[in-house]
């Protein structure tokens, strides 16, 4: 009877270290998986990063690019209010000379 209850625990034994070394590399493969998830969840974060790092320097780029265009329209703008200023102070000063002539 002795014999009995001894080999039935150590049937017991055995199934159940069989059991754990069998659920063992689940776990590991659980833990790689998790790994191997965060790995990439890291490399896209940092992927995205250089995405918006690169859009704000194209933003950046156009921003000052427009504003050099700016410039020069603004430039243009002012030189054609002085030329349009000038030709106005002309005209004023020839009909002013106009009338002096035509008066007695």
């Amino acid at each position: 009877m002795k014999k009995i209850i001894t080999v039935i625990i150590v049937l017991v034994v055995g199934i159940g270290l069989g059991i754990y070394f069998q659920r063992e590399p689940k776990t590991q493969k659980i833990e790689t998986k998790a790994q191997t998830d965060a790995e990439q969840a890291g490399a896209a974060v940092k992927e995205g990063v250089q995405k918006v790092e690169a859009a704000a320097t194209v933003a950046k780029t156009n921003l000052e690019a427009g504003l050099q265009k700016s410039e020069k329209i603004a430039t243009n703008v002012a030189a054609h209010v002085k030329a349009d200023a000038q030709k106005a102070g002309e005209v004023v000063t020839n009909a002013v000379a106009e009338i002096k002539n035509k008066l007695p």
